[in-house]
């Protein structure tokens, strides 16, 4: 199983350089990036021509990157317009990068009177039919797509998405019915999630479907909300039973380690990844 680096330890206006440097550094086998690029040094046309000299420099690295096309509430203009935009980058992905899998969002399901952290009553909990009907017809033209470029689309299991809970992936993976789409398993969204899984019910319910993993720990303070991140071997999820679970029963060739702390990010890049290869 390969493990990649999250662009979350070292993002920013300049840092792609050094992202890639301190992975290779600590022994991680690629980066996962955004598809577009947030920061005003480069425009998407040059940060998409950064990133492939920077996979021709370290050939070896795997390269995932995230995207979204809003199937759930968009109106049919503005999926259209971005569906196109996706599957014209994903190809460049494919022949630039040698991308194999992609973690992918379908749309933010928000609702406006709630509070940000309750987020059993978004996402899912506020889905309609039409919202799976949307999203899975969206994604099976994508996964055509995917598939002749032998590439696996992977929605990460993300709260404020349609696709949050086990539960509802299982029942968006089973409208969809495709081959290349699948799911990136982050237990740490899960956790976060009044109504989410154990570990084991996850595992029960998509475990086959289960194409790339994000791995990342944290604390729950009791009675607030919200969480404490924490770098991977510190916090309450065990992350050695996923990972134990991946590898014997999933068809996951991949993970992607995170740390969404502002803290000392290259001391956790370097003990992450440590702690992962004692697993």
């Amino acid at each position: 199983m390969k493990v990649l680096m999250h662009v979350n330890y070292c993002e920013g206006k300049g840092e792609l350089n050094s992202l890639f440097k301190y992975a290779n550094k600590f022994g991680y086998d690629g980066v996962e990036l955004r598809w577009k690029y947030a920061f005003d040094d480069l425009t998407q046309e040059a940060y998409q021509e950064k990133v492939a000299k920077l996979k021709n420099a370290y050939p070896h690295f795997e390269i995932v990157f995230v995207g979204c096309v809003n199937f759930c509430r968009g109106n049919k203009e503005g999926i259209n317009t971005e569906l196109v935009k996706y599957l014209d980058f994903l190809s460049w992905a494919k022949n630039n990068c040698d991308t194999k899998v992609m973690n992918f969002f379908t749309g933010a399901l928000v609702c406006s009177a709630s509070d940000y952290w309750s987020f059993h009553t978004q996402g899912s909990a506020i889905a309609f039919e039409a919202d799976y009907d949307n999203s899975a017809n969206g994604l099976q033209k994508i996964g055509e797509s995917a598939a002749k470029l032998g590439i696996k689309i992977a929605l990460e299991t993300h709260n404020n998405y349609l696709h949050d809970t086990a539960k509802s992936c299982k029942k968006l993976m089973e409208l969809t019915n495709h081959k290349a789409i699948g799911i990136n398993y982050d237990h740490g969204n899960i956790h976060l999630h009044k109504n989410g899984e154990s570990i084991a019910e996850v595992f029960s319910l998509l475990k086959d479907k289960i194409y790339y993993a994000h791995l990342k720990n944290m604390v729950k303070p009791v009675g607030l909300d919200g969480y404490f991140p924490t770098r991977l071997a510190d916090g309450e999820i065990n992350i050695r039973n996923i990972v134990e679970k991946l590898k014997s029963s999933s068809p996951c060739p991949m993970v992607t380690l995170e740390y969404p702390c502002s803290g000392d990010t290259i001391y956790a890049m370097q003990k992450d990844i440590e702690y992962f290869k004692l697993i």
